[in-house]
């Protein structure tokens, strides 16, 4: 009952009306108020600060190769936050990614829950689907975040019966917590998602909302998570097919001031959905982290990304390109060139090389100089279609949280490849398919779920 106290008593606190004022307006009363409207139930799910904000984990960008921490700076990290740089396992208590992430989780059990009781009327028809639709799909968003954290990688050859994560469906903190297989967890991310896709609208009111758009993108994410890319491929289209604006990177008027300090608007032209990363793990952020030094090589010269994404620090470059108001507040929700690379990446494994390239050359188109001459991507066959779609993948998706899943899921297929950081001349290792690969639960959860 300890454990339970931490992460639900707590979330109790959710169902107090008086968060976010961009998107809750309720009366003074001294009498509690009890969500019992379909109106109540949508106040909850919109309620940015605990559904959206600072809300996926950090954990898994910060062991992930992104980036590297040169000597003082490592120096200057906490105990454990240097434990985590090295991959080794450390203590940590609530508040937590875990906790962060079911605190939603807990808000749509009881927004499902409370429109049971509510029966369905032409009257009220719409607004209950777009309550029922973004329960589901904000449960199988934190779902899927928390099996990119938490677990090992789905094997599209395997049984899939390792620890995924606990599938919490009601509300009741009496109900006992228990792992479900990785199999199951994926299973239930899918299942809730397609539910989300079959009742939410086309496009959202604002972009803190769920949307047809973005429980298609999320199906997307989580296909090819799974290695299951013709459903990825199929999932990202349909979501382009609603939604398919990209910013250009020569446009002010989009929203993109390449040399600010903070280039990019929150909630932008090709946003679907938005979610930010939780702090309680920094390593990442400008505050200690460099980017890695080989992948900054990969962006060309006239590739306006080197300008938007990075600033110079010493000899080094550190990240300011996240699609949120701060660098320290990392954005990781969905976008459509997110979805491009998607389908063309299910394009190149599936050899349709010339619709593969035309999603990587129009993402491209937008992330160039526009004084200088774009010159299109060509490959000679499937091999260099998939390897230019991957390259492009990590160039332009960094820092949102999706690394250390395609590293994990990329292995599986042989990619070989190695997490490494160099610690005053020491040089740490995690090879594939290591165990470390699948970060450590909070202490707390493991006292009484393991």
């Amino acid at each position: 009952m300890i454990m339970k106290a931490k992460i639900y008593i707590v979330l109790l606190g959710a169902l107090i009306l008086t968060s976010c004022k961009d998107y809750l307006d309720l009366k003074n009363s001294n009498a509690a108020q009890v969500p019992t409207s379909i109106k109540d139930l949508q106040d909850i799910l919109d309620d940015f600060g605990r559904m959206n904000e600072l809300r996926t984990p950090s954990y898994a960008e910060s062991a992930a190769d992104n980036f590297f921490i040169i000597g003082s700076s490592y120096n200057s990290l906490l105990p454990e936050r240097k434990l985590l740089y090295r991959w080794e396992p450390f203590d940590y208590y609530f508040p937590t990614d875990w906790g962060t992430c079911y605190l939603p989780i807990y808000n749509s059990n009881f927004c499902l829950e409370g429109l049971a009781k509510i029966n369905v009327n032409e009257t009220n028809e719409k607004q209950w689907n777009n309550v029922y639709g973004s329960a589901h799909f904000y449960r199988a968003y934190y779902y899927l975040q928390l099996l990119w954290t938490y677990s090992a990688a789905y094997d599209p050859k395997g049984d899939n019966l390792g620890r995924g994560i606990v599938l919490r469906k009601v509300s009741d903190i009496n109900i006992p917590n228990q792992f479900s297989t990785i199999e199951e967890s994926y299973k239930q991310v899918i299942d809730d998602a397609h539910i989300a896709v079959k009742y939410l609208d086309d496009l959202p009111l604002v972009k803190a909302r769920p949307s047809k758009a973005a429980a298609y993108a999320l199906l997307a994410r989580t296909y090819l998570s799974m290695g299951k890319y013709s459903e990825a491929g199929t999932a990202a289209d349909a979501s382009l097919r609603l939604f398919s604006d990209l910013m250009d990177y020569n446009n002010p008027s989009d929203g993109v001031k390449i040399t600010a300090t903070v280039p990019f608007t929150k909630f932008t032209k090709e946003t679907i959905f938005y979610s930010e990363m939780n702090q309680r793990f920094q390593n990442h952020t400008p505050g200690y982290a460099m980017v890695d030094s080989n992948l900054m090589l990969t962006y060309e010269e006239d590739d306006l990304r080197r300008k938007a994404f990075f600033v110079a620090s010493g000899k080094y470059y550190k990240f300011k390109g996240t699609y949120s108001h701060s660098p320290y507040w990392m954005f990781s929700g969905m976008t459509s060139a997110e979805m491009l690379l998607v389908r063309a990446e299910s394009n190149a494994r599936a050899g349709n090389i010339s619709a593969c390239l035309a999603d990587v050359n129009l993402l491209l188109k937008h992330r160039w100089d526009k004084s200088k001459v774009y010159k299109p991507k060509e490959v000679t066959g499937k091999v260099e279609a998939l390897n230019l779609v991957l390259k492009e993948r990590r160039k332009e998706l960094l820092m949102r949280g999706i690394r250390l899943s395609d590293v994990k899921r990329l292995n599986l297929e042989g990619a070989d490849i190695v997490l490494v950081h160099i610690i005053d001349g020491e040089r740490i290792e995690v090879h594939p398919n290591s165990s470390k690969l699948i970060l450590g639960l909070p202490t707390d959860v493991k006292m009484y779920l393991e």
